[in-house]
């Protein structure tokens, strides 16, 4: 039998006896906060490890400041991970250099790593921030399970990043899930200073004689967050008045227990749909007797049940395999981002890994097209040995070609009728339909194929041929790399 509420609060009060403990108020307040969200409710058994992502900075370091005073007050097992991304070069060598130094006076152990984030961004055709974030998450995710005394990701997200990152959302069109911003705990992560302001912690931290890292770009980068801190929150304080751009993170408070409400529905609605002999599906009659909303939320939770898989699909996509199960018939599938295939067999709606194909294939607008300097590739007599239909790489496609022969901006499509290219080495020119006849396509897929286009006609069948203007000759000039990679997120998220 669980203890009470009261028996739990005797407890905590052992471990955090308020003022008497030897601490600063605001690492008590962060202790606290990392035992709430690391023994949630009334889970009395041993604290869980925590890895804390410490990149320096202010918020970073008050995080590990209360994990140690968390530690010491009979918490568990912490560790610290600092990630270099290979940018800014002197600043992130003294970086590193006072995370060591910290963390070895406080006694807590320090994985170090150093990961590049503008080749991420390039393939994922992502901003240099988000490419850093999508490195920082698996590498910690990565230490978590090379060491079992540790079961969670502590990170620095304040509140001041909450009211940004709901606002950022807003500005693209996000539904109530997006504004429901940073959760305080998300599966494996969990973020103790998300209600406690960036001056909090500064005043803090300057009381404690502590010293910390600063790093430029979080104000005078060209990201979007620093671009915000510039020049969107000081508009919206003088319109508004002082701290009104801190108001916006009072929409993930209102809709807290809405959202919450929608979840327990979301949750017995799908358990309702759930097919009784094959827990893993869902029966397409039940689902689709749903209201459209909760059908829309009950197939989001459900594709989401495969992490592996990557991001779940976005809005347009639910609405698309909604749309599908209306018309489709037993025995038909429907492709989604992320290489998920919904298959319907009668009744009966199945979630299965899209087969790897020789080819690429699915709807254009869920890829986008990159071009880059052929930063690891330059010797293109080399290159042109090995030339080919593409290569995959990092689950995209892409080829080397000279910047010379492109002509206006490039774009992802399908085959057309009367669609003819140059492949090369071929004297003239050929019916697209042709050639993907003879690359053993099936009739199914060939509408669906992917075709890179520029101003001049077909570039490159993706994955089946490429055109003559794409060779490669040792005096070709400077040379670039296509890429075509599957997008990663919708802005229009949040059913």
């Amino acid at each position: 039998m669980s203890p009470s509420v009261s028996s739990r609060s005797r407890i905590r009060r052992r471990y955090f006896p308020g003022v008497h403990l030897d601490g600063h108020p605001l690492l008590q307040r962060i202790a606290h906060g990392l035992d709430d969200l690391a023994r949630p409710g009334d889970d009395l058994g041993d604290a869980p490890g925590i890895l804390v992502g410490f990149s320096g900075g202010p918020d970073s370091l008050a995080l590990l400041l209360g994990a140690h005073h968390w530690r010491a007050s009979g918490g568990g097992f912490v560790a610290a991970a600092h990630l270099h991304h290979g940018m800014r070069e002197d600043d992130a060598a003294a970086d590193l250099a006072f995370c060591r130094d910290r963390c070895a006076r406080l006694d807590i152990p320090l994985h170090t790593d150093r990961q590049d984030a503008r080749p991420v961004a390039r393939r994922r055709g992502q901003g240099l921030e988000e490419a850093a974030r999508h490195l920082r998450l698996a590498w910690l995710r990565d230490l978590i399970r090379q060491d079992d005394r540790l079961a969670l990701m502590a990170l620095g997200h304040n509140l001041d990043d909450q009211a940004e990152t709901v606002l950022m959302r807003l500005m693209r069109g996000t539904g109530p899930v997006g504004l429901r911003g940073m959760l305080p705990r998300q599966g494996d992560i969990i973020r103790p200073l998300l209600g406690i302001r960036r001056t909090e912690i500064l005043a803090g931290l300057e009381e404690m004689g502590e010293i910390w890292r600063t790093d430029r770009t979080n104000l005078e980068g060209d990201n979007l967050r620093a671009l915000m801190r510039r020049k969107v929150n000081p508009v919206l304080d003088e319109v508004f008045g002082p701290g009104a751009h801190l108001r916006s993170a009072r929409a993930t408070e209102l809709l807290a227990d809405d959202l919450e409400l929608l979840d327990k529905m979301t949750a017995e609605a799908r358990a309702a749909a759930t097919h009784p002999e094959h827990p893993e599906d869902l029966v397409c009659g039940k689902l689709l007797d749903l209201e459209p909303a909760l059908a829309a939320r009950v197939m989001r939770t459900w594709l989401g049940t495969r992490p592996d898989l990557g991001d779940t699909p976005g809005q347009v996509h639910i609405a698309a395999a909604l749309q599908w199960l209306t018309t489709g018939t037993s025995g038909t599938g429907l492709d989604l981002p992320g290489g998920r295939r919904l298959e319907r067999v009668f009744d009966r709606i199945t979630l299965n890994r899209t087969e790897a194909l020789g080819y690429a294939a699915g709807r254009a607008p869920d890829f986008r097209v990159i071009v880059a300097p052929a930063a690891d590739s330059t010797d293109s007599e080399q290159d042109g040995r090995h030339e080919g239909t593409g290569e995959v790489v990092n689950g995209g496609w892409r080829i080397h070609c000279h910047t010379e022969n492109l002509i206006g901006n490039l774009r992802v499509d399908h085959p057309m009728p009367g669609d003819r290219m140059r492949p090369l080495g071929l004297a003239g020119s050929k019916k697209l339909s042709d050639l993907m006849r003879e690359a053993r396509i099936p009739a199914a897929h060939r509408e669906r194929t992917l075709v890179i286009r520029d101003q001049d006609g077909i570039l490159w069948v993706v994955g089946v041929a490429r055109d003559e203007r794409t060779r490669l000759l040792p005096t070709g000039g400077k040379m670039v790399t296509i890429s075509v990679i599957e997008r990663t997120h919708d802005l229009q998220r949040g059913t």
